[in-house]
């Protein structure tokens, strides 16, 4: 039943040499992994995808690319999936249904190996070329901000960001200038140390990985970077969900901060 067993010692057929058996199982780990959420950024996306392979998957070795369809309504699928049949360090990873930014954010950075995580949104406002500034602020740093310097959205995103500065700094007792800040550098460690207290159907991941990084003593640093106008496509909170999100926001942020969370303490 369920197929014969081989004998102890013997060899299986086709078997590969042992040399090459133990560099598969030597592969280096991966360094860096870049997680991006994406819903419907079609036109846009590859662009973005080519300045994440220049400035990263070219330039730090063992790096990859992580990208989470939310369930797009336009060609937004296909266009990932082509990208990572031609590059083997990207993975599209595609939600059953749209669960939302947060959500998308979350599962990409469950499913990263990499001793460090960073995240940048799919909109092309970020200066992906900057990286280098966080990256060799990481020795020092468990967690790296990108502080967005001068903003390029709407009122009402801008207001949104005001709120949130003003909740996030009064929870971490400390003023915290980009606590939603789409383009950040997490040690593993750290992730795997706040993780288990963040839900993960939480609506911003972001805001409490920073004010969860404060409150265990983490060491977070901020680099002030470009922020760049919408190069294609349209933000998705529009002004009649403005009111749901601070709300939303607002309630998880205050909840999170009630949770006990151990001291962190840095590895080494």
């Amino acid at each position: 039943m369920g197929g014969v067993s081989p004998e102890p010692n013997a060899k299986p057929p086709n078997a590969e040499p042992a040399s090459t058996a133990a560099a598969v199982s030597t592969a280096p780990p991966v360094t860096v992994s870049v997680v991006m959420p994406v819903y419907n950024e079609a036109i846009g996306v590859g662009e973005v995808v080519a300045d994440i392979v220049t400035h990263i998957l070219d330039t730090v070795a063992g790096s990859e690319l992580i990208t989470v369809d939310d369930r797009s309504t336009d060609d937004t699928a296909a266009v990932l999936a082509g990208l990572a049949a031609a590059d083997p360090r990207i993975t599209v990873l595609v939600n059953d249904v749209n669960m939302g930014h947060g959500r998308s954010v979350r599962r990409a950075m469950d499913a990263s190996t990499g001793a460090w995580i960073f995240h940048l949104d799919s909109d092309g406002q970020v200066d992906v070329g900057e990286f280098g500034l966080l990256w060799q602020r990481r020795d020092d740093s468990d967690l790296v901000l990108g502080v967005r310097v001068t903003r390029h959205d709407p009122l009402h995103r801008l207001l949104l960001t005001r709120v949130t500065r003003a909740t996030v700094s009064a929870l971490a007792r400390r003023r915290v200038r980009d606590a939603n800040v789409p383009f950040k550098l997490i040690r593993r460690e750290l992730f795997e140390h706040l993780a288990p207290a963040i839900p993960s159907t939480a609506f911003a991941p972001s805001i409490l990985i920073v004010l969860g990084a404060h409150r265990a003593g983490a060491r977070v640093t901020e680099v002030e970077t470009t922020h760049l106008p919408r190069r294609h496509g349209r933000s998705t909170l529009r002004l009649g969900r403005l009111a749901d999100a601070v709300r939303r926001s607002t309630a998880e942020t205050v909840g999170f901060s009630r949770r006990r969370l151990r001291p962190f303490r840095q590895p080494g």
